[in-house]
């Protein structure tokens, strides 16, 4: 206390006008810092903070749109996750960012030791099996879907397991399982199909989602398969089926293709495609569990 007496003496604040005067520029100076410091992330205008890129959805596997600089500003549209959607103020730019090249003070998930997958419990629905063949081709090759989901499953289990990722299979044989059997809890479902049409015309990927907590996973995955697969994509759209609608936790329908079409066939049969597709998924999981 003396130490702090003789300092206002020695500085002449003592008295009352020159000690208003000393507190009220304190109390400045820390208005300031605050302001300076405050975190933006309820503002709707963002900066850039580093050059970066804008995607088309909220994840680093959706196509870039284009190059965005340091010091540009955007307003900010919505927010999901670490990812911000932005949009110029003339409306010419518009896409998602990611939070830590903002100036929201969002921590970036770059880390390349981190193993999104370790711990998962990742649930695989070969679709089908036993007395329910499911779809069928019309050529001479006869394929059945409940053998290449089934063959798509187990490759894409070795897959995930290497990732850390714990792997819970409806069948691992060709055996029947009813759709309520099916239902088994985990981090993540995935219900692997293939689709099929009178005509052979159709062709193309579809990831199906019914409940609201399960449409980011079908997005993630399918922007993860688009970058990868050769198969059409179709997009990921929201779909009405028992597998999705009896769980509650984040899962998926993806029809690999159809059967029915002659070249989305020999993809479906051909081995190093359907590990193409299959790493698609898992690149698509680390994203999803990463955010």
């Amino acid at each position: 206390m003396k130490k702090i007496i003789a300092w206002l003496e020695k500085h002449n604040l003592l008295n009352l006008p020159s000690l208003i005067i000393a507190i009220s520029f304190v109390f400045f100076v820390i208005l300031i810092i605050a302001l300076l410091n405050v975190n933006d992330k309820d503002s709707n205008n963002i900066y850039v903070t580093e050059n970066a890129e804008l995607r088309t959805g909220p994840s680093p596997v959706y196509p870039e749109l284009n190059k965005v600089h340091q010091g540009q500003n955007f307003n900010k549209v919505s927010e999901q996750g670490k990812w911000i959607q932005v949009e110029s103020s003339n409306g010419k730019e518009k896409g998602w960012i990611a939070g830590w090249h903002t100036n929201l003070n969002i921590k970036s998930d770059a880390n390349p030791n981190k193993k999104p997958l370790k711990k998962k419990t990742i649930v695989l629905d070969p679709g089908h099996g036993g007395s329910d063949e499911g779809a069928s081709s019309n050529t001479n090759k006869k394929s059945k879907e409940k053998t290449y989901t089934l063959k798509t499953a187990k490759e894409l289990k070795k897959l995930l397991e290497k990732k850390g990722a714990t792997v819970t299979m409806t069948r691992n044989s060709d055996t029947y399982v009813s759709l309520d059997d099916r239902n088994i809890k985990g981090d993540a479902y995935i219900s692997i199909h293939n689709d099929a049409l009178k005509s052979d015309k159709a062709n193309g990927s579809t990831v199906y989602w019914f409940k609201q907590n399960q449409q980011t996973l079908a997005q993630t995955l399918n922007a993860s398969l688009q970058k990868k697969a050769l198969l059409t994509n179709k997009g990921a759209r929201q779909q009405n089926y028992q597998v999705l609608r009896q769980t509650d936790i984040p899962a998926v329908l993806i029809e690999m293709g159809y059967i029915s079409n002659p070249t989305d066939e020999n993809m479906i049969k051909d081995r190093l495609h359907r590990q193409i597709v299959e790493r698609g998924i898992v690149d698509g999981l680390e994203t999803y569990f990463s955010g």
